[in-house]
This record gives C-alpha cells, structure tokens and sequence, in this order.
C-alpha cells in the first residue's frame, strides 16, 4: 500500500512538472498553453488506464471466481 502512495505521488509530481511553465516571464498565453496541455496529457493517461481496468476486468473475475 505504501508502495502505490508512493508511486502515486510521484506520478503527480511529475505531471505537476510538466505542467509548469519554463520560464518565470512567460506570458499569460504561454502558461495557459503549459496548463492546457497538462490536463490533456492527463486526460489521456486517465483513458488509457481506463481502458486497461476495462480489458482485464474479465480476467480479474476469472481469478476471483470463488471470492463473494
């Protein structure tokens, strides 16, 4: 469990990085751009994690097929 906290964390570190600007004078434009982008690489990887869970949720019941 402490493991997936960690890992967790540093996933969000590392999207938080990314989403920061560069530069401390960026312009207002250019640091809506990094922000935007940021959320979207995380739309992304919300799907894609979606799209896992969905595809191996059979196999999941499979191996739980005992457990109620």
């Amino acid at each position: 469990m402490v493991l997936a906290s960690a890992y967790g964390q540093y996933a969000a570190g590392l999207l938080g990085a990314g989403m920061t600007s560069p530069k401390e004078n960026a312009s207002a434009v250019d640091k809506l751009i990094s922000y935007t982008d940021g959320y979207h690489q995380l739309a992304i990887y919300a799907l894609i994690a979606g799209i896992v869970l969905i595809a191996i949720s059979p196999i999941v019941r499979k191996l739980m097929q005992e457990v109620k």
